[in-house]
């Protein structure tokens, strides 16, 4: 009697390769929550530069003063000073991050 040869997978070798895949996603988990996390907060650090632009825009004209704005969620503020003869400092700032402009 001539033994056939079957082609395909037996059911251990099918559980055995899901069990290694298992194994993979629970050691790679932490490492992909880890990079979502610090892409979200690049992103909260890019929208945070774009608020303190837009508020350092928005004063470029205003007297000298100390201005507030809540600006795409975050607390800005705006501060405008003599800086020399002819010349303003407009300083925005937000949770420790600053931008200065001297014009």
């Amino acid at each position: 009697m001539k033994k056939i040869k079957t082609k395909g997978f037996t059911l251990i070798e099918c559980i055995i390769a899901l069990g290694f895949m298992a194994i993979l996603t629970l050691i790679l988990l932490p490492s992909l929550n880890n990079i979502s996390r610090v892409n979200q907060e690049s992103q909260d650090k890019i929208r945070m530069i774009y608020a303190l632009e837009e508020a350092i825009e928005k004063n470029k004209n205003q007297p000298i003063g100390e201005y507030s704005y809540d600006i795409d969620g975050f607390e800005l503020e705006v501060i405008i000073e003599e800086y020399s003869l002819g010349l303003k400092k407009i300083s925005a700032s937000c949770d420790g991050y600053s931008l200065d402009l001297v014009r």
